[in-house]
């Protein structure tokens, strides 16, 4: 009989707790829920080898890889600050350039104002000089308007005072153009000096706030994150922009100063050339008034009721003047209160910076006020020369009273001594 081999191969099934793996009861006795094969016990071994090595193999490299990393981004770190440190003090070095040109600008502009301003002064003087001779022409004028019968003549002595007077009279609109002239290059002066001011304390503050920044490092205190910072602001200046604004500015006063120079020697010609007419044309008059001396007959006239109402007019107009000025004054402060508010409004920061209806308000007022003082002004100026007029007036009659009795008194005792006091006095209006 042929024998078969017996198969003694375990079925890889799963027994339940009451039987055997051959089938047997447990007879009550506990045993696991589960079992495994040999195969599987050193299968799931050889598993957990693998996942190992597998994990500590990607654990190593993963501690390589995160090594190189952190020595890659030091290193990255480091040259990124050291780069930024350099490009600081190429910053700080840049602001200090522009801040050394704009301050050495600045001087030029402050030296150039005030060159400017005493030939300014210079010319003020030069004006008022003209005054005496101007008051000496008129007043000769008026005497003679004195004269009587056949010596009320239009004689050379008339037209060499007529041309004198009106030398003096456009020798003072020249000088007022001078001195309105340099005032106009003194107002382009001082806005130059205005932008280069306040140039240079922006870069003042940027040089401190840069170098603030130069000097912090790693282990700076009080350091803080600033997320809201870190943006390239879209209204920034580039550097070519910044670079242009502080050459514009330069260029600019040097430009003013380049016409200030100008002006200046205008002014000095101007003052030189008047100076030597009207000494040249004062001669010619005294000569004039030495050759008609004998000739002069002088009438007194009875003129002390003009007088009398000129001086009463002259006493209302002063107090109309000082009434005036005193209107004028008083806009001082509601002016400085206005300009006041509109510039500490200016320092409103960002979005509050807001064109609401206190700025258009406080501007309005301002330019109410304004108007109000350059009506007043008009008002006083024309006052003042109503003034003028009338204390030109109040001479003349009070000069035609006293010298019209005769006309040897005009010319010899009065007109001929008063240029005598304009000689004399000629050292005050050369110029």
């Amino acid at each position: 009989m042929t024998s078969q081999a017996m198969n003694y191969t375990v079925p890889s099934t799963k027994y339940t707790p009451e039987h055997t793996r051959y089938g047997m009861p447990t007879n009550g006795v506990s045993l696991p829920a589960t079992r495994y094969t040999i195969h599987e016990w050193t299968g799931s071994n050889a598993n957990q080898y693998l996942t190992s090595s597998t994990e500590r193999t990607s654990s190593n490299n993963l501690r390589l890889e995160s090594e190189r990393l952190r020595c890659e981004t030091a290193d990255r770190t480091r040259r990124t600050q050291n780069d930024i440190n350099a490009k600081l003090q190429d910053r700080i070095d840049n602001i200090t350039y522009w801040k050394t040109e704009v301050d050495r600008q600045l001087q030029k502009t402050d030296q150039e104002i005030a060159n400017l301003m005493s030939s300014k002064k210079q010319l003020e003087q030069a004006h008022v000089a003209t005054q005496l001779p101007h008051e000496v022409a008129t007043t000769c004028l008026k005497h003679r308007e004195g004269r009587l019968s056949i010596d009320l003549v239009h004689d050379d002595v008339e037209i060499q005072l007529l041309k004198e007077v009106e030398m003096i009279e456009n020798i003072q609109a020249l000088l007022q153009q001078r001195i309105s002239e340099s005032d106009r290059q003194l107002s382009e002066l001082r806005h130059c000096k205005s932008n280069l001011e306040l140039d240079l304390k922006d870069k003042c503050a940027s040089y401190g706030l840069d170098s603030r920044c130069a000097g912090l490092h790693n282990g700076s205190l009080g350091m803080a994150l600033h997320n809201n910072s870190v943006k390239i602001d879209p209204k920034s200046a580039t550097p070519a922009a910044y670079e242009a604004f502080s050459h514009d500015n330069i260029t600019n006063a040097e430009k003013q100063r380049v016409s200030s120079c100008r002006q200046r020697e205008l002014n000095e010609h101007t003052m030189h050339q008047t100076s030597n007419d009207l000494h040249k044309q004062a001669e010619t008059v005294n000569e004039s008034f030495r050759i008609r001396t004998q000739e002069m007959i002088v009438a007194k006239t009875n003129l002390e009721e003009n007088l009398n109402q000129t001086i009463l007019e002259i006493g209302s107009m002063n107090e109309n003047i000082a009434a005036l000025k005193e209107a004028i004054r008083l806009k001082d402060s509601p002016m400085r209160v206005a300009h006041m508010r509109l510039n500490t409004r200016s320092y409103r920061p960002n979005i509050e910076l807001v064109r609401d209806p206190v700025q258009y308000g406080l501007v309005e007022e301002v330019a109410q006020i304004n108007d109000s003082i350059e009506a007043l002004a008009a008002k006083l100026n024309e006052s003042e020369a109503k003034l003028r007029a009338l204390e030109i007036n109040k001479k003349g009659l009070e000069e035609d009273i006293a010298v019209k009795t005769n006309s040897l008194n005009i010319d010899q005792s009065q007109c001929l001594r008063l240029r005598k006091t304009l000689v004399w006095r000629r050292h005050e209006i050369n110029f």
